[in-house]
């Protein structure tokens, strides 16, 4: 930490209102930089705090946020870090990312903004199994780390038929596990993998990776749960949301892919990428 070795100067009116201090306007200094009150309410606009929520103690913690940074960065000028040509590349990669991501969410906003209630609707009666036929499925579980997620774990369960082979599999491979009970919802499963569910019979145990690790898992009950009225609404929003962030990403990388010109053996392999792509890019589904 540096924060001890800081002069800050100028913090007057700490939690006052910004009303109060203009944007812009210099409320301390770091050495020979400075922090403007603009700074600080961008510093509370990333982390979410409102402005009734800013009193003191959150204003000092956020200020020695900044200063701190600030200083640390000017040691790092000093040093003539910031020369570096990796250091170079990735501000200007941070920047790009930066820039592209606000450009799309912009867009994205303004497409959600103008959808209506007729829009939602026939999205909703577009999708029964999200809304009108959605379902839970019950599962009974066993629930491994990511660290297990291994080629021997394959070939120990690949002709596993129950969730006590499973077990047993796991047991000669020392592999940390947690039996459990689960719940799948149609609304958030894609159409594949739903069908898969769907059409399983009662002994049929499937396995799917999870963002902490993988789940072995058989299904037990299916519950019918209809969404309609405002939770159907708020869903479909979200789905549709989703479905054209996606289509925004997509459309971006066709048109710069168009505006792209590639050089000596770039070309080729940008030409011979383009060729092999798939036409439709497959989703992920649990195996049984």
């Amino acid at each position: 930490m540096v924060g001890a070795s800081v002069a800050v100067l100028l913090l007057a009116g700490c939690g006052k209102k910004s009303a109060e201090h203009p944007v812009g306007q210099v409320i301390a200094h770091v050495g020979q930089d400075e922090i403007t009150q603009q700074e600080l309410d961008n510093e509370f606009r990333l982390a979410n705090v409102p402005a009734d929520k800013r009193d003191d103690a959150i204003t000092k913690k956020a200020l020695l946020e900044i200063v701190t940074r600030k200083a640390v960065a000017r040691q790092a000028v000093t040093a003539k870090i910031d020369r570096e040509p990796t250091i170079q590349l990735d501000l200007l990669r941070d920047k790009e990312q930066m820039l592209a991501r606000t450009l799309l969410q912009r867009k994205l906003s303004a497409q959600v903004a103008g959808l209506g209630q007729a829009d939602l609707d026939q999205y909703i009666t577009n999708h029964p199994t999200q809304f009108a036929n959605r379902v839970i499925f019950i599962t009974d579980q066993i629930e491994i780390p990511p660290q297990a997620l291994t080629a021997e774990l394959g070939a120990a369960t690949k002709d596993a038929k129950t969730l006590a082979q499973v077990e047993q599999a796991l047991a000669g491979l020392k592999t940390p596990s947690r039996r459990s009970t689960g719940a799948l919802d149609s609304a958030s499963l894609p159409p594949q993998v739903l069908q898969q569910l769907q059409s399983n019979h009662a002994d049929d145990v499937f396995f799917v990776r999870t963002g902490a690790g993988g789940v072995f898992f058989k299904i037990t009950d299916t519950q019918s749960k209809p969404l309609a009225g405002a939770d159907a609404n708020n869903l479909a929003r979200q789905l549709i949301a989703k479905e054209k962030a996606e289509a925004l990403s997509q459309q971006s990388s066709a048109d710069a892919q168009n505006l792209a010109t590639y050089e000596g053996d770039y070309a080729r392999i940008a030409k011979e990428a383009a060729k092999d792509a798939p036409k439709d890019a497959p989703k992920d589904a649990p195996p049984k």
